[in-house]
């Protein structure tokens, strides 16, 4: 029987991640902050900082237990009222709009365009309005948006501009790393992102003022608490053993039920979260454990970010052809295009086909698990849009595209020999 090959459950984790990971679960001195080790060294808490300040060129990096919690401070630090309104698109994580319910404001959903996934900066123009006050700038699957344009009506129309990085650590515009845009950006270190510390993110600003304020807000966030951690540091250790027993006798796939029943390892998204209620463990501080995890990942960023891309190739030279071109139909499936000046990083490559479901449960009972984002225009399924405040049929195209989103994987797992079976097995339903 062929290996299984999966699109989530800690794809990123490499061996030198897993032992790490390992090495650190017999640690517990040193989850919180590290200690008996210098702070200011190569693995100090610092160090992430430091690289990240390096990276993007910036004068602010604030880290934080998860993006949500980024943005969530960025918020803040703002002063919104119930009265604003924050801009975002609709067919994203539900962890965005409840950032915004968090601090008090309205989310206002923004339609997306095919090709990108990205804001259709048409429909933003008609959905601003004077109680607007923030536009949060999305680069879905690590594809950039339309940054001149959108940055150019946030300046016409005095809104503060947050980029949502969470898919897109590496991609640039123009030339320039996405990030470096708005007013502020923020970064998710969540188990199937860029990069993985199974949770954790960032914020990454210029703005004195802003980074002064996000000091004060954050400053009284505690560390999470030590079982929260060790849920975290288990996750790519045990999910390496749910990957390499799944076809044992089914002993990978009881593993992983009875993690799930028994609350061992923690959920991307949570139930209350789905209802948008803010669990307990969002306002924290970004422990040096998780900060060890991610800056191991950091420091292979390039090599990851290349072979996705990689593999990206190789699934837009079977399913398009050789050449580059725009997204065209293809028996009814279409394929991401880049939008023009950026490249693309390819957190997950999307194509639209109305076989999305059927090819999902087809290729599973293969042992081919592709990935299930975004099948709610807020995802993941089970979100309550009434909860997050989205209306249905205010963003039409991205309601569509939750109906035909198929996610093919490119992480670091996944050899050449994997996405030529992938994709042999995909052109039987296209």
């Amino acid at each position: 029987m062929k290996k299984p090959i999966f699109t989530a459950l800690s794809p990123n984790a490499e061996r030198d991640d897993i032992f790490l990971a390992f090495k650190l679960l017999f640690c517990p001195w040193k989850w919180k902050v590290g200690n008996a080790c210098p702070p200011a060294g190569r693995t100090g808490m610092r160090s992430l900082q430091m690289e990240i300040k390096k990276y993007f060129d910036v004068r602010h990096v604030f880290l934080l237990s998860s993006g949500r919690a980024s943005l969530y401070a960025i918020l803040r630090a703002l002063n919104l009222n119930s009265e604003d309104e924050v801009l975002l698109q609709a067919y994203t994580c539900v962890a965005v709009p409840n950032s915004i319910l968090w601090v008090g404001a309205k989310p206002v959903y923004v339609d997306i365009v095919k090709e990108s996934f990205n804001m259709d900066t048409k429909d933003l123009r008609k959905k601003i309005t004077p109680k607007s006050k923030v536009l949060i700038i999305q680069h879905t699957f690590g594809l950039p948006a339309n940054v001149d344009e959108l940055i150019a009506i946030a300046k016409e129309k005095n809104l503060f501009v947050i980029e949502d990085c969470a898919h897109a650590l590496g991609a640039k515009y123009n030339g320039k790393l996405v990030g470096t845009f708005g007013d502020a950006s923020f970064l998710s270190f969540g188990r199937d992102k860029i990069i993985s510390s199974v949770f954790g993110g960032a914020i990454v600003t210029n703005n004195d003022f802003l980074a002064e304020k996000i000091e004060k807000e954050i400053a009284s966030y505690p560390f999470p608490n030590y079982f929260w951690i060790f849920q975290q540091l288990l996750h790519p250790v045990f999910l390496h053993a749910v990957k390499n027993t799944y076809t044992f006798f089914g002993l990978g796939k009881f593993l992983q039920k009875f993690f799930r029943v028994f609350h061992i390892l923690s959920l991307a998204v949570t139930k209350d979260e789905k209802q948008s209620k803010m669990p307990d463990w969002i306002l924290k501080k970004m422990s040096y454990a998780l900060t060890r995890l991610a800056l191991n990942q950091f420091q292979k960023l390039e090599l990851m970010n290349a072979h996705r891309q990689k593999i990206a190739s190789m699934y837009e030279n079977e399913f398009i052809g050789r050449e580059r071109m725009p997204v065209r139909p293809a028996g009814g499936h279409a394929f991401p295009t880049e939008t023009k000046n950026a490249l693309s990083i390819f957190l997950r490559y999307t194509i639209q086909t109305r076989k999305a479901r059927e090819i999902f449960e087809a290729l599973k009972k293969e042992n081919i698990f592709l990935g299930d984002w975004y099948w709610q225009v807020v995802a993941p399924e089970g979100v309550d849009n009434e909860k997050i405040g989205y209306q249905r049929e205010s963003c039409s195209v991205a309601e569509e595209l939750a109906k035909v989103s198929l996610n093919l994987p490119t992480h670091i797992g996944v050899s050449e020999s994997d996405a030529k079976r992938i994709i042999t097995k995909v052109k039987q339903y296209l």
